[in-house]
């Protein structure tokens, strides 16, 4: 019976030690705009070229893009808009927003922004935030 117990004990500590050892998932902000109405094709390769910076500009850092349409507040069912979504994962809170404060002071990266809020509607936005599945 003791033997038993200890083996248990052992058991218990080692899944306890393995589940607090584990890092803590990434950070995933994601926002969803309404695309001007006949400006898909720009504001695609626009965003594009938005994540294509960022992604080569800063090493470690992930940036998508993708258009389609999602049910955010902005989204009508009966009159549907295609949307853009724009993606990035982070480790933590700190280094989004390090992150957000360095793409502030990038030129290049505020160039391409203002050329997307011509074709986007920045003001019919839905942003999430959640921490990525394993």
């Amino acid at each position: 019976m003791r033997v038993s117990s200890v083996i248990v004990l052992l058991v218990v500590a080692w899944s306890s030690e393995a589940a607090t050892a584990q890092p803590e998932r990434p950070i995933v902000f994601s926002r969803v705009c309404n695309i001007d109405p006949g400006q898909e094709p720009a504001a695609e390769a626009l965003a594009e070229e938005m994540a294509a910076l960022v992604n080569a500009r800063y090493p470690g850092a992930e940036m998508t893009s993708r258009s389609g349409r999602w049910m955010t507040g902005f989204q009508s069912l009966a009159l549907p808009v295609n949307q853009i979504r724009f993606t990035e994962q982070h480790p933590d809170e700190e280094s989004r927003e390090a992150f957000t404060a360095i793409l502030l002071g990038d030129d290049d990266f505020l160039a391409i922004q203002r050329q997307v809020a011509e074709v986007v509607d920045f003001s019919r936005c839905a942003e999430t935030q959640f921490r990525a599945g394993p």
